[in-house]
């Protein structure tokens, strides 16, 4: 049994090595390119410093934990370089292509494979794949997520007991993706109903799912019981009682929803909508189940798994798709699995073609944002790196041994590259990191390039009295005053 399994497998790496490649190839070109720009990405400023890992004590994944420990080969990280990148887009590589086989009827081609890597690839994405220490984790969770869905159609209690094991697994390593399964197990469910099959089996299927994503979630829970730690992430991992529940999962829901319409560029909204009115069309024209039956689940996936992809976030209170892009990429897997669907099936060659030519812009303005992202980062740190040093050089001179603190208003202006793609792309604000924020990152990123050890601080400039003889610079970009042992520098 084991050795014609094996054979089987040998036959297909064979004949599908090509479109594996391809589909590797697309995710290294873009998570290299963002890579290579060597940004110290939030968290990875303190961990190039410390070495610190934190993903147990301070967020409870014990995936992250371990796996950290097993890539680095120590429990003291360092910067890897390319490492970790290389390791991401090889995992998220994985999760794209068992989408495809599984939901393409175990065939794997071109165009379908393309747009499964928007699942890695999509713009609320590329923020996990920018942290230099833990992107091939957040990666994990995704591939976690898909990996059941290999039984689907085999052994139902191996499907059970691996989707309890992903599910379990993807709560250790990144809980945002907590989403995926369900919108994964609706897709299938709509793929069977358009072919006609059994109901009772479908939702039997369901029901399955339902229950091995349950326990899955109760295990987990139990877990973090054992972490005293996580009472310190506040509103974050707080859950709505249950007499708030019905209003927590309708307020996020449009909160979620919106988010991802105002981030989004108005190209991508324009296709998106065109291509899901073709996902219904589609779908009714090529069913071999009846014309109502079919419209009410087409429009009742729609609906639920656009809803369901932000997963366990629509039970907490805290509304954590306001707080970063990172916590709602959910979205785009819906997206990238409901246009594989699409173009699955299609019941005439023009409208096969036009529907091709459509998905095919989708992806090429999709996957082009990856490049136009890592331009921005560069751009970014450029002109922090830039500005830093130029007030090192005057902070130099006025720094004594008895200066105690440093303030500042603000710190430096933003990367006028970054300001204009602003324009076109409303989510790289929320993306790239803000010069002017005085929070920890910035103020670690501006101890590490300059070498002057001391955290800026945020004062109000219009309570400061200024005087005249207390002024030690004035130029371009600030003014510096020396007031007893304290410096404070005043952002133009």
């Amino acid at each position: 049994m084991w050795e014609l399994e094996r054979e089987l497998f040998k036959k297909w790496l064979s004949k599908n090595k090509y479109l594996i490649f391809m589909t590797v190839g697309i995710y290294e070109a873009a998570i290299l390119a963002i890579g290579i720009v060597n940004f110290p990405y939030i968290d990875d400023t303190a961990r190039q410093l410390a070495g610190g890992t934190d993903f147990a004590k301070s967020y409870s994944r014990w995936g992250s934990e371990f796996a950290s420990w097993l890539v680095q080969g120590s429990r003291h990280l360092t910067d890897m370089g390319l490492t970790t990148h290389i390791l991401t887009g090889m995992i998220l590589a994985f999760a794209s292509i068992i989408a495809v086989y599984v939901l393409n009827d175990k065939k794997l081609a071109v165009l379908p494979l393309v747009v499964s890597t928007i699942i890695g690839l999509n713009p609320w994405f590329l923020q996990n794949v920018s942290f230099r220490f833990d992107s091939p984790y957040m990666a994990l969770s995704i591939l976690a997520s898909f990996a059941p869905f290999l039984w689907w159609e085999k052994n139902k209690k191996t499907f059970f007991i691996m989707s309890i094991i992903g599910i379990f697994f993807m709560c250790n390593t990144y809980q945002a993706s907590s989403g995926i399964y369900i919108v994964m197990v609706l897709a299938l469910a709509l793929k069977e109903i358009v072919s006609n099959e059994k109901m009772a089996k479908i939702l039997q299927k369901v029901l399955l799912s339902a229950i091995a994503y349950m326990i899955a979630m109760f295990v987990y829970l139990f877990e973090t019981k054992f972490n005293p730690e996580l009472a310190n992430r506040g509103g974050n991992v707080v859950v709505a009682r249950l007499v708030d529940m019905p209003k927590t999962i309708l307020d996020n829901s449009q909160m979620y929803l919106n988010k991802i319409l105002e981030q989004s560029a108005h190209i991508w909204i324009y296709l998106f909508v065109i291509l899901i009115a073709l996902f219904i069309l589609t779908n009714v024209l090529s069913s071999e189940a009846n014309f109502f039956k079919t419209l009410f689940f087409v429009i009742a996936y729609l609906i639920l798994a656009a809803i369901l992809s932000y997963g366990i976030f629509l039970i907490f209170p805290e509304k954590l798709a306001l707080a970063s892009p990172r916590y709602a990429y959910g979205f785009s897997v819906f997206v990238a699995l409901t246009f594989i669907l699409l173009l699955r099936k299609m019941p005439l060659f023009s409208f096969n073609l036009v529907t091709k030519l459509l998905v095919s812009l989708f992806c090429y303005y999709l996957l082009s944002f990856p490049f136009i992202y890592a331009a921005s980062l560069h751009y970014q740190k450029e002109s922090f790196e830039r500005q830093s040093l130029i007030l090192a050089t005057d902070l130099k001179n006025v720094i004594t041994p008895d200066t105690t603190g440093i303030y500042s208003n603000t710190l430096f202006k933003e990367s006028p590259i970054l300001l204009n793609t602003e324009r076109n792309y409303p989510i790289i604000d929320n993306l790239v990191p803000h010069n002017q924020e005085i929070y920890w990152p910035n103020q670690l990123l501006f101890i590490t390039y300059t070498g002057i050890q001391f955290n800026i601080q945020a004062f109000a400039v219009d309570k400061f009295e200024k005087k005249a003889e207390e002024l030690k610079v004035s130029d371009y970009y600030y003014d510096i005053y020396k007031k007893d042992t304290n410096i404070y520098v005043i952002m133009k």
